[in-house]
């Protein structure tokens, strides 16, 4: 998908390379069920608390090399319990530009409802030659539990029709990058938060094969604040969405060292700073990320700061 701080690393070993993202991750949990359905893996999707808004998924992103050119399927076994809204299996051909994506379905046009037996289900996208990534998975709005096994591509004819719901997404050329995210939205600013620079070209890492956007990130307030949690959105399209590689948001000990800021309390108009603050994908594309700040004050009143930070879709020279 889309790597920030510290997204798909050693972490997703145990999971086969799979990681958790969304808009709201933290209320999701993925793993890896002990037993095997027709003789593969079979990975869930569950949620951990009563998810009224937003969504989990469990997903991969892959280089598109091998498939450019070419129309790709994408097939899946699931089966659900007691879900109380949705869930679907998800593909994304992405070009240069995260948000103006060349193939999308996320099978929202036909959902998985209720509580379902294993079925088989497809997706199939055109992958053009312009494309630099795929991403895809299983999602899930609301509550409950999914399941997925035996997911796979195949190449298939011209004659396949394709599912691709793109065509009937608006692109949005003027985003809102002011629409914050349900959770900040009624948190009041209070905390300071600029990116250095604010707009970053790719650099390539032959070690893992990945590109990195480097910036550094500083943080302040008026007044002594503690920070309780942070992390960073993508913005996808028409909203917000969240990824870090634990799904879920860092907390006042990444904050204690990566920020030199000792328990994670800000002093009053002291600047903290992470000079090795990046993001992370395995092709050079562009997309905004927005980094968060909560933290509360001696009242224990909660306060937010934000700022944004343009990853280019070029290598630096």
């Amino acid at each position: 998908m889309y790597n920030c701080k510290a997204q798909p690393n050693e972490n997703t070993k145990d999971l086969d390379g799979w990681f958790k993202a969304g808009s709201k991750p933290e209320s999701y949990e993925i793993g890896k069920e002990a037993e095997d359905y027709n003789g593969g893996n079979v990975y869930y999707l569950k949620s951990t608390d009563q998810v009224n808004e937003g969504f989990g998924t469990i997903m991969r992103y892959i280089k598109p090399q091998q498939y450019i050119g070419k129309r790709l399927r994408l097939s899946c076994y699931i089966k659900t319990d007691n879900l109380d809204s949705w869930t679907g299996m998800w593909m994304r051909v992405d070009g240069n530009v995260v948000d103006k994506m060349l193939g999308f379905d996320n099978m929202s046009t036909r959902p998985i409802k209720g509580t379902t037996d294993w079925q088989k289900y497809e997706i199939v996208l055109d992958v053009p030659e312009t494309a630099v990534g795929i991403a895809y998975g299983v999602l899930m709005n609301g509550s409950g539990q999914t399941w997925m096994n035996g997911i796979s591509f195949d190449v298939v004819d011209s004659d396949v029709e394709t599912t691709n719901m793109w065509k009937d997404i608006p692109v949005n050329d003027h985003p809102d990058y002011s629409n914050l995210p349900d959770k900040l939205k009624n948190i009041p600013d209070g905390i300071k938060v600029s990116n250095s620079p604010d707009s970053v070209f790719a650099s390539y890492n032959k070690t893992d094969s990945m590109y990195y956007w480097f910036f550094s990130t500083s943080v302040s307030s008026d007044k002594d604040i503690e920070i309780t949690e942070f992390g960073s959105y993508t913005w996808y399209t028409y909203q917000w969405v969240f990824g870090t590689v634990t799904g879920k948001p860092f907390g006042k000990e990444d904050f204690h060292e990566w920020y030199h800021c000792r328990n994670a309390k800000l002093k009053k108009g002291k600047v903290y700073t992470d000079n090795h603050n990046w993001s992370r994908m395995g092709a050079v594309v562009g997309f905004t990320a927005l980094w968060y700040y909560i933290g509360k004050d001696k009242n224990g009143n909660l306060v937010k700061g934000t700022a944004i930070v343009d990853c280019l879709p070029e290598l630096k020279k």
